[in-house]
């Protein structure tokens, strides 16, 4: 991933986290009445992924476009999936200050997709091995995403103090975290690593062929496998660890 890719990923992440804030809102608490339903919407498909709120979201193989939710009945309908261009947006409407005492999940049936963001708190995970040519995957917020993934191509970004848990394998795995985040990629086996960190964050993964790793601050980066080549750069007190 080149220094422009890494500017153009962090000013996305700052918008996720701009947006992950009107999403919460500032309007009257509205606190779940403890009665779960679960509701089915259709609509068109998608090719992107956009969550913002703090519910989970758990991704299943399926006909895009059948969404199901679940969660407390004052709640639920305050939830908007909608459609910009191909991408999905899941989130609670605007001025809302959503206040829940059950689990809320939304599952999303998928073919194929090529970008996952999340902002704010909530987590997104997806069920069995996902498979695809790209994926791009961003956090902006304290959130969690979890993912088995099989793709030929990984991109993988943080900003503010969530997490990344990745699994699988991939041929080109690109990292990038800008403040406290951490990326957790160990069980992520990648032929060629690229990780940048700056700020305080980590980020652990497995490469078998070459890793280009470059720390600004005191973050760390740690590596497993035997890549053939290494280009290992660190400025201030963060370390890049070989933990064979």
């Amino acid at each position: 991933m080149n220094q422009k890719s890494i500017f153009t990923a962090f000013i996305f992440l700052i918008s996720l986290i701009s947006n992950a804030q009107n999403w919460m809102g500032n309007g009257d608490k509205i606190k779940g009445n403890g009665k779960i339903v679960t509701i089915n919407r259709i609509i068109s498909e998608y090719d992107e992924i956009n969550v913002g709120g703090s519910f989970d979201v758990l991704l299943v193989r399926g006909k895009e476009g059948n969404i199901k939710i679940e969660g407390e009945e004052n709640i639920v309908p305050l939830i908007e999936t909608t459609l910009t261009g191909n991408t999905l947006q899941i989130k609670f409407k605007k001025n809302t200050n959503i206040y829940t005492t059950k689990k809320l999940i939304v599952t999303v049936p998928i073919t194929t997709i090529s970008k996952i963001s999340l902002g704010g708190s909530g987590n997104i995970s997806n069920e069995g091995v996902f498979k695809s040519n790209d994926l791009s995957v961003s956090l902006g917020g304290s959130g969690n995403i979890k993912l088995q993934i099989d793709t030929n191509e990984l991109n993988a970004n943080i900003g503010g103090s969530g997490n990344i848990d990745l699994s699988g394998k991939t041929t080109e795995f690109n990292s990038s975290i800008a403040g406290s985040g951490n990326i957790s990629a160990y069980e992520l086996i990648s032929k060629n690593s690229t990780a940048t960190i700056a700020g305080s964050g980590s980020i652990k993964t497995t490469t078998t062929s070459k890793i280009k790793a470059k720390v600004v601050g005191s973050g760390n980066i740690y590596y497993k496998g035997t890549p053939s080549e290494t280009d290992l750069k660190s400025v201030g007190s963060g370390e890049i660890i070989n933990k064979n």
